[in-house]
């Protein structure tokens, strides 16, 4: 009898032939689909005995095959409605991503479009999204063939001025969040927690309105439609003292533990108003005695029609978002509610949708992201910063016709740049900055007003804060004093910064927001991180810019180097 030898492998069984060239059995088999470690048990018998032993076979996945062509498109999606409205080939195109100076993108169009200023674009090159864009402006000289596409970076597309804090609201459902709760009494006063306090057992109360954290509720929905009211600070609930459901209990905070004594709901009365109800009695929130006072207690009290006592107005404080959800949380509900579901039908971008990977909790306030005004502020200049500040990282992908942002906390791996040893060209060091950074402004006859630059970027009216900037100062005139400050910010706004460090890496993409250690010519490290990237059209190189336009970092290297 032949020997016989038999390979199982991947739960199949195949026979090994002799090679009498090479003196060996051979088997041939069928890798699988997916790469790694598998087990291959090989028998050999000579028909008297049976031996048997284990080998370990490693399979490679398969790689795809990258073809590359000289080809590049432009998707050009209409900004209200995300329709495709076009898609044409370039002939040339420069793109840009820098978030801090908010530079410019060209492309060349070979034909005429429908497409307008505020349109989206998408730029696809081998297969591969390398730029998402949002239209400027489109020039074409003199009716020739050449269409001249100038376009921003797409996070352009939140270059809106909005509310720190919404108004009082007026919908028949309340939507869950942060709120301060005023009594319709006077608007003044507000439900505060006794004190301030943690502990079990506290009263809830009226006090003069001084957006504590005692006085801050979040508002949540339970499965049944009734709502949960907790103090942001402490996580106590409003709950009816003991359960009992008469004219006069008192109301206190004590933990979660979803009790009938602890859901309520927002029954609208009129506009802006609500009677707040435990839910599924006519048992409602009742300042006791009718006193717009300090340190007045809540009971609750069969509602009575037209008392304002047992009425309430709500108003959103979205910023406690950042403290107990999450940056990435509050950003999200800033574009949902002044892009995409405004009572504005008109503009809403019904197209985005939004997915939060992470949830970065912060005890910052908006002010110390951003320059804010009269609770204003812009929320592009607020997401950039906190892509510097926090890691805070946007990306774009279409799923289903749908423009899904991807919110996230991403730091991405430092990388190790030597300029001496890798593909590295046109290297330049630049370490000066010329700003202003303190600003004096005159009025007509109500004296002068300061403003200072912090070295994030935001501004100060302390001339003793530790973080000031250094820089020169300059002198303007305001009418007024209420006008003052923004002419002192528009002053700011006028800065021109200098990068340290720009660089041509040959065929190396690396994505802006990336740690970088750098050596330079000379030998000097540097920690500093991508912050813009450019490429042309058949052009191998990336254009990097590296450094930190927070004036802080170059304020380091002047000091290193006076040393």
């Amino acid at each position: 009898m032949a020997n016989i030898v038999t390979v199982k492998f991947n739960n199949k069984i195949y026979n090994a032939i002799y090679n009498e060239d090479t003196d060996e059995y051979e088997v041939e088999i069928t890798a699988p689909e997916k790469g790694g470690i598998y087990n291959a048990e090989i028998s050999y018998s000579d028909g008297i005995t049976t031996n048997s032993t284990n080998l370990n076979v490693r399979v490679l996945a398969k790689q795809p095959i990258a073809i590359e062509t000289n080809e590049t498109y432009m998707y050009i999606f209409d900004y209200k409605d995300f329709t495709v409205k076009d898609i044409v080939e370039l002939s040339n195109y420069e793109i840009s991503i820098d978030e801090e100076t908010n530079s410019n993108s060209t492309v060349n169009v070979l034909k005429k479009t429908t497409a307008k200023a505020n349109d989206i674009v998408l730029i696809k090159e081998n297969n591969k999204f390398i730029y998402w864009g949002i239209i400027q402006e489109i020039q074409n000289d003199n009716g020739s063939r050449l269409y001249q596409y100038i376009l921003k970076y797409i996070t352009n597309i939140f270059d809106q001025d909005v509310f720190s804090r919404g108004n009082k609201i007026n919908t028949d459902e309340i939507e869950e969040g942060y709120y301060i709760i005023h009594s319709k009494m006077d608007d003044d006063f507000v439900l505060d927690v006794a004190n301030g306090s943690h502990e079990v057992g506290t009263n809830l109360q009226l006090y003069t309105m001084n957006s504590t954290e005692a006085q801050i509720f979040k508002i949540s929905k339970n499965e049944d439609g009734s709502y949960l009211i907790q103090n942001a600070a402490s996580g106590l609930t409003v709950d009816v003292e003991n359960g009992v459901f008469q004219n006069g209990t008192n109301v206190w905070m004590v933990t979660s533990n979803g009790s009938a004594a602890q859901k309520w709901n927002f029954v609208k009365v009129s506009s802006n108003t609500y009677a707040i109800y435990n839910a599924g009695t006519n048992f409602v929130l009742d300042a006791t005695g009718g006193n717009a006072a300090n340190n007045t207690n809540i009971e609750i009290w069969n509602y009575t029609q037209g008392s304002t006592q047992e009425l309430w107005t709500l108003e959103p404080i979205d910023e406690y978002f950042i403290k107990y959800s999450g940056l990435e949380d509050y950003i999200q509900k800033k574009i949902e509610d002044n892009f995409i579901n405004t009572e504005d039908s008109f503009i809403n971008r019904n197209y985005i949708q939004l997915d939060v990977k992470t949830h970065t909790k912060i005890d910052a306030s908006i002010s110390t992201i951003v320059d804010i005004q009269n609770n204003i502020y812009n929320f592009h200049t607020f997401i950039t910063n906190c892509t510097q500040l926090y890691n805070i990282n946007f990306d774009f992908n279409i799923v289903n016709k749908k423009l899904v942002i991807t919110i996230e906390n991403k730091e991405y791996k430092k990388e190790l740049i030597d300029v001496n040893a890798q593909p590295i060209s046109n290297y330049t060091e630049v370490f000066e900055t010329d700003v202003v950074s303190k600003v004096i402004v005159l009025t007509q006859n109500e004296g002068t007003y300061t403003l200072y630059l912090r070295t994030d970027r935001t501004t100060t009216e302390d001339m003793l804060d530790e973080n000031r900037a250094e820089g020169t100062t300059k002198i303007v005139f305001s009418e007024k004093m209420e006008d003052a400050k923004q002419k002192a910010l528009d002053t700011f706004k006028s800065n021109s910064y200098n990068h340290n460090i720009t660089f041509d890496y040959y065929n190396r993409e690396i994505k802006v927001g990336t740690p970088i250690t750098i050596k330079t010519k000379d030998s000097l490290i540097y920690d500093t991180y991508i912050s813009a990237m450019s490429r042309t059209k058949g052009n191998k190189f990336y254009k990097y810019t590296c450094g930190n336009i927070r004036i802080n970092f170059i304020d380091k290297l002047l000091k290193e180097r006076k040393k």
